[in-house]
């Protein structure tokens, strides 16, 4: 071609068909690491889901474990009613024949005497209850009475009617879903192996269905670890040590409130220790990528209902 052409004309198209293989070489690396990108992908989705998989089937065999001890404590239960509806029965039956052989044995000469003698002694009884101090009573009814319980807003006490064991709320301002950290109750105390559990009631859709946290969640925006309270007066009563991806400059404690038997976390809110946390919300930015805004918490002070409140900047 180059005695038709001439050699300017083929280094021009020597240049050219370089220009359009480099090209097709740098397309070839680019699909290649789309590829490889893909892959890896492909390979951590499959890690997660073989994780989630793992941990759904342990809470499984924690469920039936549970209730294999439902089972059996049921079963106790029952043997005891059994046990106590035939011992009051030979009660019943011996107390009657007390009776029959008392009634039997007495003279009746000495029914009138007994008759006169228990007339005498019933206005003095009567007396007797009479000056009992009405005080006694009602101090009996007022350590009987039930101690008032913390005071919940209309969003805590919306996720205690599906939770009753709720502890306190997370929420966002992008939508009504909520993150719930619920004590677990094991008879009167909190469950030494898993005292805390937290997961997603997702208002947003129909019957605010349950979702677990996924693993992306539990280890940075919601997640939370517990351990055993150091200490001897802590460790018998079964208070807990929370640390909160989403406080991580304050500790909290998970406790059953002596008073009420309800689940609470205490922690430092507006520089006053020892406050029950209610609910944190969430402000997050409008943009490409959202940002949290600040964050506020909500909370009661134990001993004098006082709501507490603080606002966290995150500028």
């Amino acid at each position: 071609m180059s005695w038709l052409w001439g050699n300017e004309t083929t280094e021009q198209a020597q240049i050219v068909v370089s220009a359009l293989q480099g090209e097709l070489d740098e397309r070839e690396l680019k699909i290649q690491a789309l590829e490889a990108a893909l892959r890896r992908e492909q390979h951590d989705f499959q890690q997660l889901l073989q994780g989630e998989i793992r941990e759904l089937e342990a809470k499984r065999e924690r469920i039936a474990c549970e209730l294999r001890d439902v089972d059996a404590l049921i079963a106790d239960k029952q043997a005891l009613l059994q046990k106590g509806k035939g011992d009051s029965t030979k009660k019943k039956t011996k107390k009657a024949g007390a009776t029959a052989a008392a009634a039997a044995g007495t003279a009746p000469a000495a029914a009138p005497a007994a008759a006169a003698a228990a007339l005498e002694k019933k206005p003095s009884e009567k007396k007797k209850k009479a000056k009992k101090p009405p005080a006694t009573a009602a101090a009996a009814a007022a350590a009987a009475a039930p101690k008032k319980a913390l005071p919940m807003d209309e969003h805590l006490l919306k996720v205690a009617k599906l939770e009753p064991n709720v502890a306190f709320i997370i929420q966002r301002s992008t939508n009504a879903n909520t993150v719930v950290y619920a004590g677990q109750v094991k008879g009167a105390a909190l469950d030494a192996l898993k005292p805390l559990e937290v997961y997603w009631l997702m208002f947003e859709k129909a019957g605010a269905p349950r979702e677990d946290l996924n693993l992306i969640e539990r280890n940075t925006a919601y997640g939370a670890s517990c351990a055993p309270l150091a200490g001897t007066a802590a460790a018998a009563a079964g208070q807990f040590s929370v640390s909160l991806a989403s406080l991580k400059d304050r500790e909290c404690v998970l406790l059953l409130d002596a008073d009420t038997g309800r689940v609470q976390a205490r922690t430092t809110v507006a520089g006053r220790p020892g406050v029950v946390l209610r609910r944190v919300f969430v402000q997050m930015t409008t943009g490409w990528v959202p940002s949290v805004d600040y964050i506020e918490l909500f909370g009661v002070d134990p001993a004098t209902h006082e709501l507490v409140y603080e606002k966290k900047s995150n500028k």
